[in-house]
């Protein structure tokens, strides 16, 4: 499930806003958010400069500027970065897309993709990153995960492709990135998902329905999705709707 990562060039000026108010409450934002700063702060030195690509409104940057680190949010849609401007004190908002990087090489310590390779030529968006990351630069990237879970939400989404652990390892290879981990996401809910896909291949009513699940139901799925995150450091999930990377440029 990933109800905010509607990125076709027909949905996101008009989602812009939901977005901004998933972001806060949404039991796959929420975890998916909990998993990222956990990565960061285990592989990313405090302080240090990330570049967030494909930020959004800037929720991710946000919170980690919180941490103390310091943060830059990219994205091609300037009506979230203005968002992200007046969120956030002393924020760097550029508009640019992930495929050009406006920025000399070795500029940034770190970086996020979060669900954004899936939407773009791949290769071309690590090549770009890899030249301006510093040598040793970490990366956190997330993914849609398992290609046969193809459904409207995907379609909707401007999905090019899903990914199979073997496809993102080998992709990240091939584009000079070393992988230090990599982890599933939405484990214990993946019941769940795969009957939402497989029903919600005829239409868009149930993408609808997990934009808005009751609160007490959203809670409840937020806090497995919190359990299975810290339980994560410790239990490699074998699956999940999502995979997250942590890769070192070489």
């Amino acid at each position: 499930m990933n109800p905010g990562a509607l990125d076709s060039p027909v949905y996101r000026l008009d989602r812009l806003k939901r977005l901004s108010e998933l972001e806060p409450w949404h039991f796959w934002f929420v975890g998916r958010q909990a998993m990222v700063i956990r990565l960061i702060e285990k592989h990313v030195a405090p302080g240090a400069r990330i570049l967030d690509i494909g930020c959004g409104t800037g929720w991710m940057s946000r919170a980690l500027s919180c941490r103390g680190y310091r943060t830059a949010g990219l994205d091609l849609h300037p009506d979230g970065l203005r968002a992200m401007r007046a969120a956030i004190p002393g924020a760097m908002p550029v508009q640019a897309v992930a495929e050009q990087l406006p920025f000399g090489r070795g500029t940034w310590e770190a970086a996020l993709l979060l669900d954004v390779l899936e939407h773009a030529d791949d290769r071309r968006v690590l090549e770009e990153l890899r030249r301006v990351l510093r040598p040793g630069g970490i990366l956190v990237t997330s993914v849609p995960a398992l290609p046969w879970l193809w459904s409207h939400r995907d379609e909707i989404a401007g999905h090019r492709r899903r990914y199979t652990r073997r496809q993102l390892r080998r992709l990240a290879a091939d584009s000079g990135f070393g992988l230090r981990e990599m982890r599933a996401y939405q484990f214990f809910l993946f019941p769940l998902v795969l009957a939402g896909r497989v029903l919600g291949r005829g239409g868009p009513e149930l993408c609808r329905m997990e934009e808005q699940p009751p609160p007490t139901f959203n809670r409840l799925l937020a806090r497995i999705n919190r359990i299975e995150v810290a339980l994560g450091e410790f239990i490699p999930w074998p699956w999940g709707s999502s995979l997250v990377a942590v890769c070192s440029r070489t």
